[in-house]
């Protein structure tokens, strides 16, 4: 008889390896006062480099959104497979897009994140990206 009260660190068949989390340094901790006096902090991820933030104004379907970048440009994004069935889109949602550089780097893109309310809110404050 087997002893269920022992923990194995060994994954049992049919579950995934636990990895660990990886950060990167470009997070960012913002911090407001609450009514108790504690400091309430937002996790932000900032654009890295060569990427574009952006507001999505149409679903298109088959895994692809239009998106208005802040540099003045329309792009139609495709969600790549990692976050097809993750990461769901709506109208107005802030995200950012890595354009395809050295191919039609205009008019294409791939998303990378989509920022939730809040992040969107902290980004307009800071002026990363004007709403209009």
């Amino acid at each position: 008889m087997k002893n269920l009260s022992k923990k194995t660190s060994k994954p049992q068949k049919g579950q995934k390896k636990s990895r660990p989390y990886e950060r990167e340094g470009t997070d960012v901790a913002t911090g407001s006062a609450t009514e108790t006096g504690e400091a309430e902090y937002i996790r932000v991820r900032l654009p890295r480099q060569g990427e574009i933030l952006g507001i999505v104004t149409q679903i298109l379907g088959a895994d692809r959104i239009k998106v208005r970048c802040m540099d003045k440009k329309d792009r139609v994004v495709r969600i790549p497979g990692k976050h097809r069935k993750r990461l769901w889109c709506r109208q107005n949602d802030i995200v950012s897009v890595m354009p395809w550089y050295g191919l039609q780097e205009d008019t294409r893109g791939d998303l990378v994140y989509r920022y939730n309310k809040n992040q969107a809110g902290w980004l307009e404050e800071k002026g990363y990206i004007v709403l209009d």
